[in-house]
């Protein structure tokens, strides 16, 4: 693809994507490599980052059997050869400003920062991507090469280890779009929570009655008045009800736990 590249290596790691991948990767173009790792497509996802990869775009396709999200991002991660490091899942995609941003960071010749944390706008159903004026969750999505891990023992939502200080992207925004149905984000908040339970378990947490009673409505008031979610109407607030019930559950099922012994 003509142009000249930033160093940056975009990191995926993606299986069955294939409604998902496409647009992931034209958000990328701008990335000198894109390193893709697969643990075991098989709905067509292949076969489009095989038609990228021929039109031009720099994609090194590898193929690892899945070992969990923290194992499974830290192999992937070893893979870039470029200066920067951006991890991204296949259902986001880099908006214009966002892609100056890093482009901007990466060619920086003298840059004091290791590791950046993004902004990231979700998409809700029957909504469309959240109000401007929500305020977006701040993940870490990129790093400099060789300064970045992660946490083993993450095994939910993964955790970057950065060596060296940290900023925020002030300018852009990671759109973030997995039209799930309501029923199925409510078998993903039961699944998801079953996990966060084990672990909090595992760090030696103990459920108490003021945690199991307060914590789920104080996450309802976070999402809804506080992140201004409300802005969105009706599935705002459906979207911080759901968050909600998963705090709810986690609470719920780390009770039970100290019980039976199970999640």
């Amino acid at each position: 693809m003509p142009g000249t590249k930033a160093p940056v290596s975009a990191v995926i790691v993606c299986q069955n994507e294939q409604d998902l991948i496409g647009e992931c990767l034209d958000s990328l173009e701008f990335c000198a490599e894109i390193v893709i790792v697969d643990s075991g497509s098989t709905d067509g996802t292949l076969e489009i980052i095989e038609k990228y990869r021929a039109d031009g775009y720099p994609i090194r396709l590898l193929h690892h059997a899945w070992q969990g999200f923290a194992p499974q991002k830290e192999f992937a991660l070893r893979q870039a050869t470029a200066d920067w490091c951006l991890m991204v899942d296949a259902d986001e995609r880099v908006d214009r400003e966002l892609r100056e941003s890093i482009v901007a960071i990466a060619t920086d010749p003298a840059p004091a920062i290791n590791g950046w944390e993004i902004r990231r706008r979700d998409w809700l159903a029957s909504y469309g991507y959240a109000h401007p004026r929500v305020l977006h969750n701040r993940i870490l999505r990129l790093f400099r090469n060789g300064k970045v891990s992660v946490d083993p023992d993450s095994t939910i939502h993964e955790t970057f280890l950065v060596d060296g200080p940290v900023g925020t992207i002030k300018k852009g925004l990671l759109l973030h779009r997995r039209a799930l149905s309501l029923a199925d984000d409510i078998v993903r908040a039961n699944a998801y929570s079953t996990q966060k339970a084990k672990v909090r378990r595992g760090q030696g947490v103990r459920p108490s009655i003021i945690r199991i009673t307060l914590t789920p409505p104080y996450t309802f008031f976070k999402f809804y008045v506080l992140k201004r979610y409300f802005l969105c109407g009706i599935p705002g607030f459906i979207y911080a009800m759901t968050m909600m019930i998963y705090s709810f559950l986690t609470e719920a099922k780390l009770y039970s736990s100290s019980l039976d012994g199970k999640a």
